[in-house]
């Protein structure tokens, strides 16, 4: 798009009366005739040197710009032009090729991304040029990036994908913006974005390089989060084909997998004590009261086993202490219907059942009401001894 060289031809049309005098005339279209951009680039500094308050200073920026253009100077094709639309405010080429080139410069200065701003201004009051509004959301997109402020950044980026929901350059920043942002709400968000930007292959798709760098970093974000590749290559699959996740999409992260894999193991080791754990998680839950009083409220429990911690009153126990994951730990009162004859030594295993009472979460215990007979590994009570003559 080379508009600018095109433009600054019409200083060859002007009246000699223009000129400072004859020598810059025959300056400048030794600079027309000259088909080399280093060679123009020397005789454009010439004549800036010379000529430093020509009246065709806007022409001579914008012929500093093509030349930069025809090296694939991209720094310098920025700062032209930013002088461009410095010097002009209103120059609708300036502001584009300004917001286009800036999220490309490495390290820019605050009054670049200020300028940024304004060209991302000018663009939205001219949004009959074609991509304008596009190229002035991916600009304040990354100026606010740049700046910390990522929710406006978010914000920017996500119109851009409403214009152009292929811009996959953009689903990359956003995936790298809210990966960043160490929020869990986002960790999913973030990697269907990178994974995107990585597998998408239609118009728009990323450079292979490019990919394959976005590829790698999406590889450790994603073993990071869930444990392991497994489910990568679906997630790929998925995003490449749809700019955001399906309502309810999720993936499972590590601790949640393990907590998975350990509950697998349990149910298939030992389902009664896999049983308690499922339950006593609903029972510490928010909803926990609300679980109690629906499932267990006056309602039997499920046949479980633990470990005696204690007996009340020592000698004829009618209320029981129990702990079944650690043994050491309270987790059940039983409360019996009627005391048992004699006591049972701490460490005694039993199997119960038993109707739910209360529950409570500070610390947790969870309080039954049962009988004698639906308690089985009580010890028998010892036979009082005869005295013989």
């Amino acid at each position: 798009m080379k508009v600018f060289a095109i433009a600054a031809l019409a200083i060859f049309c002007a009246s000699a009366a223009n000129w400072t005098d004859r020598k810059e005339y025959d300056l400048v279209l030794s600079i027309r005739a000259e088909s080399s951009p280093q060679k123009r680039l020397a005789l454009l500094d010439e004549w800036k040197t010379k000529y430093p308050k020509s009246e065709y200073q806007e022409i001579r920026r914008e012929l500093y710009f093509a030349a930069y253009q025809a090296m694939d100077d991209s720094a310098n094709m920025c700062a032209m032009a930013g002088e461009i639309l410095a010097a002009q405010p209103d120059n609708t080429l300036g502001a584009y090729w300004f917001a286009l080139l800036l999220p490309e410069q490495k390290k820019p200065a605050q009054e670049q991304l200020a300028l940024g701003e304004k060209s991302a201004a000018v663009l939205l009051g001219a949004k009959s040029q074609a991509g304008a509004e596009w190229t002035a959301h991916r600009v304040l997109g990354w100026v606010h990036w740049r700046r910390g402020e990522n929710a406006l950044a978010e914000e920017e980026f996500r119109k851009c994908l409403e214009l152009n929901p292929n811009a996959v350059q953009i689903s990359a920043w956003l995936g790298t913006l809210m990966g960043l942002e160490q929020k869990p709400e986002m960790r999913v968000p973030a990697l269907w974005q990178l994974a995107r930007a990585a597998a998408y292959r239609g118009n728009g798709a990323l450079p292979d390089v490019q990919q394959r760098q976005i590829a790698n970093v999406l590889d450790r974000l994603y073993i990071s989060y869930h444990g392991d590749n497994s489910g990568l290559d679906q997630l790929r699959i998925s995003a490449a084909a749809k700019l955001y996740p399906p309502a309810g999409f999720d993936i499972e992260n590590a601790a949640a997998a393990a907590l998975r894999k350990q509950d697998e193991e349990l149910s298939r080791t030992n389902p009664q004590l896999a049983a308690w754990v499922r339950i006593r998680q609903k029972l510490e839950s928010p909803e926990g009261e609300k679980y109690f009083a629906d499932n267990f409220q006056g309602k039997p429990l499920t046949r479980l086993k633990g470990t005696l911690i204690k007996c009340d009153p020592p000698g004829k126990p009618n209320e029981l202490t129990i702990g079944i994951v650690d043994p050491a730990q309270p987790e059940v009162v039983l409360k019996l219907d009627t005391a048992f004859p004699n006591a049972a030594e701490p460490g005694t295993i039993l199997e119960f059942e038993g109707v739910g009472n209360a529950v409570a979460k500070g610390p947790f215990l969870l309080t039954l009401a049962t009988e004698r007979a639906k308690i089985s590994g009580w010890p028998t009570a010892p036979t009082a001894r005869r005295s013989g003559k």
